[in-house]
């Protein structure tokens, strides 16, 4: 519970006037910190008195979150155990209950013990001078569970990357904000939940989803509300099709340990390095050639012989054999499961604004 969600409790208004609101509260709190929730509000003499009201229950919403990160340097990496860098960007789309869109959030974020390399800003378009006025991380998640609300609330991302990163970061910089440790306890892998559907053998990346689902991606990719807002869209498609088996659980906290499995300098394990190409890395000296291992091949040509089977599928003519073809021999994908996924939401209509 934020600290304008305990003055709601006692009906006292917020957005009334700030110093007659200050006045009341100056005896009874200390208010250099607003997070000194350890006071009796109750001693508050409600001068804001209104009718009661009754409220209707929120309805359900979601929530698609996404962030950008720094990457930390051998050196940094004690400073936030578990995590490869700091946030730097947080972006977030909420939906109604239809999953149509309702509202966006979006905040730089100013970090406490790394700034931008030139990969990251190659990669984000984020630069040093667009962080140096933001707000730092603690008070950007606060303004982030603020815009949320309270209710019913799913909050889905894309992969665990974002999930690990907030329990992470959290950990170093706010243990004592257990009000914010509560929002964690809502999130969804919905990167999981498609690779479930295509019966994936390795992650899907987000714009590879897209294409997948023939869908074009909106706005810059790589910059945190364009992500979440993709994202949000993959969400509204899945979700508005009947008849998909969506299989999915909530990241369990307790469950959840990131680790950060760096060793030296040279060695490059960021949560986005599948989304570079081998010659970005290079002009950076990294190199991503130590990834996760082959597993069963499924080769492109396996794939282009495969997609034989569009000729009787009511996608035949409308999709691009070779990039298809590409994208299931990269991430292990078997044609028949994703033109079963691809035909089950053809007709599925794009997320509306609400």
């Amino acid at each position: 519970m934020t600290f304008y969600d305990t003055l709601a409790v006692y009906n006292v208004n917020h957005k009334a006037d700030k110093g007659a609101v200050m006045k009341r509260i100056d005896d009874v709190m200390d208010t250099s910190n607003v997070y000194s929730y350890g006071i009796d509000l109750s001693k508050i003499k409600l001068d804001f008195s209104k009718s009661e009201k009754k409220h209707k229950a929120p309805a359900k919403r979601y929530v698609c979150l996404d962030l950008e990160m720094t990457e930390f340097s051998a050196s940094q990496r004690s400073f936030v155990p578990g995590a490869n860098g700091e946030v730097i960007q947080f972006g977030a789309v909420m939906l109604d209950e239809n999953y149509n869109m309702l509202s966006e959030f979006s905040s730089y974020v100013k970090p406490v013990y790394s700034s931008v390399t030139p990969i990251i800003n190659q990669l984000t378009g984020i630069t040093n001078q667009n962080l140096e006025k933001a707000d730092d991380f603690l008070t950007v998640f606060d303004k982030f569970c603020y815009w949320r609300g309270e209710g019913d609330i799913t909050t889905f991302c894309w992969s665990k990357a974002d999930f690990n990163q907030l329990w992470a970061e959290l950990e170093a910089k706010g243990k004592h904000r257990y009000d914010l440790f509560g929002t964690l306890h809502d999130f969804v892998d919905l990167q999981n939940i498609f690779g479930k559907l295509v019966s994936s053998k390795t992650s899907v990346g987000l714009e590879a989803a897209m294409r997948l689902l023939q869908m074009d991606f909106k706005g810059q990719v790589h910059t945190a509300l364009s992500d979440s807002y993709n994202t949000a869209r993959i969400l509204h498609k899945l979700f508005c099709t009947e008849g998909l088996d969506l299989d999915f659980e909530y990241i369990n906290p307790s469950k959840e340990t990131p680790v950060n499995t760096k060793k030296d300098e040279a060695e490059y394990n960021c949560s986005f390095a599948s989304f570079l190409s081998p010659e970005l890395l290079a002009q950076f000296g990294y190199s991503n050639a130590a990834e996760e291992p082959e597993t069963d091949e499924y080769s492109y040509e396996d794939a282009a012989e495969d997609l034989q089977a569009l000729e009787a599928s009511p996608l035949y003519g409308m999709v691009d054999n070779e990039e298809i073809a590409n994208l299931c021999s990269k991430y292990k994908i078997e044609v028949q499961s994703w033109l079963k996924l691809a035909t089950e939401v053809m007709d599925t209509q794009e997320m509306q604004v609400a």
